[in-house]
């Protein structure tokens, strides 16, 4: 092991290089969608409240935000609060503001996933505001190196966890049983056991430093008088990240106690406490993910990444739970034992790890559509690119994998044997230079939990900036016949920001039922969950009603409601959907700008449903085919008896 040591080093050198060779910037996570007033606009009176909403839920209590005037002097805020609502709103209550030019800076920490994030918003009072000179900062940050690697060291420690107790509990147990060697095989299980709970109590340090890490962010960026104790409890009880954190600290302290007391002596209770305890690291790693800020079919998004995780963790770390637990049986064993049961141990493990590949494509399909919106998203942002990386390094690893997987079993390198004219019994590589093989499976396996940090780490490609230019202009108006009454909705200039809308409303019956009481116009953006803007239109002309304000705040997929209300009289609604290009010239087409989620969702969860019902059905057989076996091998007088 001394000679083959150096290339884990080579492998940690690697990934060192490529995080200091791929540094570039990058904006955080909870990105400001939109605002009210809308972003960089001039306003006839001062507002007496600024609205902003997210694309995840703020925690309110660890973000700021700061309002400068032309000067850069803070303007006291009123109150900050969120709407009773949606926890994607933030509410800020402004003083009695006169004419000129302000800025909103704000920080602030994402509910769903923990990561913090900035920006600001600019917007001038009185005609005479000249939004060129508002103080603002520079809000670009540099990729979190120091998270990359936390998170680097939490995975890597998480699959050992996950693959060693599998390979204790499922792999040995069964390859112990084909071999017959109980001198060899209680050494090796120990062996793996110690490295199990060792990986524990690492994953308790590492969440250590991942607290540390998230509580000098917000400390960063809170007002001076905050102290580390004060806001390290309050982040503890008062946010969901903290309740997460301390669900993920108290399994992995049962963890270390249960593999400790599983190294000295075997029980099934123990067994099957441990699998549910491994199932819930994945949960809980899947709840603090990019998966928990989805806002559509959450679900389904907690499922793939907690599958993701699990399945990562079986493949990955049984590979070096195996590679660190069979030397045990040299020591202590003859070596002919010794080489046959990691020979056999191996092959055992070789469906395992083949169902645990197969099982992560599914599911990573099934992440890449929640979180990239089309395939140039992925090609051109740097999550994309991430991720495309991560897909070859595991590409190549499946490469070793599959070595090792013919040199184990003829039947797998036989179509490799045809084509090169060799033996029925021809293997490429001999079964001594296994581990060698497995020491470049696991290797590669570290650049691929690199991988994974960053991803992690990395603002997702979704979003308004990822969506596909519209094929066709928006017509300028259009026209609905509802009951009696036919509605007609215009918008100028109909694009994102300030618009003027107008609506008319008539009635084809003389005379008509009643007088139209108001005008009421709804918002709802299609392309993400922003909740619904209802606003009143106000009366130009008898049958015309005009609202102005930036509430096409956003390019894409608008669904417009004008509910005209009169009295005694059921409502009336015009439903128009609305398409609202981007401001800016459509970016070449790559390679597609259709949306991924349609596709991949679907595709993952039926190549994972298939998995399972061939799962169900090689169970079954050989369950029947056991009990069949049984009923031969039984005395003549049980099999007589009717």
């Amino acid at each position: 092991m001394r000679k083959q040591f150096p290339i884990f080093i080579f492998a940690t050198l690697l990934a060192l290089f490529l995080a200091l060779s791929t540094t570039r910037s990058t904006y955080a996570h909870a990105a400001l969608v939109r605002t009210d007033p809308p972003d960089s606009t001039v306003l006839a009176e001062a507002p007496s409240q600024v609205r902003l909403w997210y694309n995840e839920p703020i925690s309110v209590s660890f973000s700021t935000f700061q309002v400068l005037d032309l000067e850069g002097q803070p303007v006291e805020l009123t109150s900050i609060h969120l709407d009773e609502l949606d926890p994607q709103l933030v509410i800020l209550e402004l003083p009695e503001i006169g004419e000129g030019v302000y800025s909103i800076h704000w920080h602030v920490l994402s509910a769903a996933d923990g990561h913090d994030t900035q920006g600001y918003v600019v917007f001038g009072v009185g005609s005479s505001a000249d939004l060129n000179t508002a103080v603002v900062h520079e809000v670009q940050t540099a990729v979190p190196w120091t998270e990359v690697a936390l998170r680097w060291a939490n995975y890597g420690l998480m699959a050992l966890v996950i693959g060693a107790a599998i390979v204790a509990q499922w792999v040995l147990p069964r390859a112990q049983k084909r071999a017959f060697l109980t001198d060899s095989f209680l050494p090796a299980r120990r062996r793996i056991l110690k490295l199990a709970r060792y990986a524990a109590l690492g994953s308790l340090m590492v969440g250590l430093g991942l607290f540390l890490y998230q509580l000098s962010r917000l400390l960063a960026n809170l007002a001076a008088e905050a102290t580390w104790l004060g806001t390290g409890w309050e982040l503890l009880i008062d946010s969901r990240w903290g309740w997460l954190w301390l669900g993920r600290q108290a399994v992995f302290v049962a963890l270390a106690v249960l593999f400790g007391r599983m190294e000295r002596r075997r029980a099934s209770n123990l067994d099957m406490m441990a699998i549910v305890l491994v199932v819930a690291t994945a949960v809980l790693q899947a709840l603090n993910s990019h998966a928990a800020a989805v806002t559509s079919q959450l679900s389904l998004a907690l499922l793939a990444d907690a599958l993701h995780v699990l399945a990562m963790g079986t493949w990955l770390g049984g590979v070096a739970s195996l590679l660190v637990g069979m030397p045990a049986v040299t020591a202590k064993a003859l070596p002919d034992q010794a080489r046959q049961l990691r020979q056999v141990a191996w092959r055992m493990f070789g469906p395992v790890a083949a169902v645990a590949v197969a099982l992560l494509v599914l599911s990573g399909l099934v992440s890449a559509g929640f979180q990239v919106a089309t395939p140039d998203a992925m090609l051109t942002s740097f999550y994309g690119q991430t991720l495309l990386t991560k897909i070859g390094l595991m590409l190549l690893m499946g490469l070793f994998g599959l070595l090792n997987s013919a040199t184990l079993h003829p039947r797998v390198a036989a179509p490799l044997a045809r084509l090169l004219k060799k033996p029925a019994d021809w293997t490429p590589f001999s079964v001594d230079k296994l581990p060698r093989l497995v020491l470049l499976e696991a290797s590669v396996g570290l650049l691929v939990l690199f991988a994974t940090g960053i991803v992690t780490a990395s603002p997702t490609a979704v979003g308004p900036g990822y969506l596909p230019y519209p094929d066709k202009e928006q017509t300028s108006a259009m026209t609905q016949s509802v009951e009696d009454m036919i509605i007609s909705f215009s918008s100028k200039p109909n694009l994102p920001g300030q618009n003027i809308f107008v609506v008319r409303a008539t009635s084809h019956r003389r005379p008509a039922p009643a007088e139209v009481a108001k005008v009421i116009l709804r918002f709802t953006y299609l392309e993400e969950d922003l909740g619904t803007v209802s606003i009143e239109a106000q009366e130009i002309e008898e049958t015309s009603y005009r609202l102005g304000g930036g509430y096409f705040s956003l390019p894409g997929r608008w669904h417009v409601d004008a509910v005209v209300r009169r009295l005694g009289v059921e409502d009336s609604i015009g439903s128009f959907e609305w398409v609202v290009p981007p401001t800016a010239e459509p970016e070449p087409v790559v390679l597609s700008d259709q949306p991924l989620r349609p596709i991949l969702l679907p595709l993952g969860f039926a190549g994972m449903g298939l998995l399972l019902l061939a799962g169900l059905v090689l169970w079954r057989r050989k369950h029947s085919k056991a009990s069949i076996e049984d009923v031969l091998s039984a005395p003549d007088s049980l099999v007589r008896v009717k």
